[in-house]
């Protein structure tokens, strides 16, 4: 049976994948992470965890591989210090396709 989506169980996976994304994604983060909504729900629902996912395939079309691996290196250290304040577990996930 389909599981009763009103109890707000779902989990949201943010991903950052374009240069913008990942140049954003402090921001972003921070952003959620100091919604009051959102925490109560990353709280109560998934015990403050959070997974993000890094996308590959558009930050490796936008400016090369390694320009992308560089960018996407800044990135994760950004993630973990954000997480990190804000007392959230981080989990990331690397979702690597496409064109590589």
């Amino acid at each position: 049976p389909l599981r009763d989506l009103t109890t707000g169980t779902l989990r949201v996976v943010p991903l950052f994948e374009t240069l913008a994304d990942l140049a954003g994604c402090e921001n972003t983060m921070t952003t959620l992470l100091t919604n009051d909504w959102y925490r109560k729900h990353l709280k109560d629902n998934h015990g403050d965890h959070q997974e993000i996912m890094l996308g590959y395939s558009d930050s490796g079309k936008d400016a090369g591989r390694l320009a992308a691996a560089w960018e996407l290196y800044k990135a994760q250290e950004k993630l973990v210090v954000v997480c990190r304040d804000a007392g959230v577990r981080l989990t990331l996930f690397h979702g690597r396709g496409g064109s590589l």
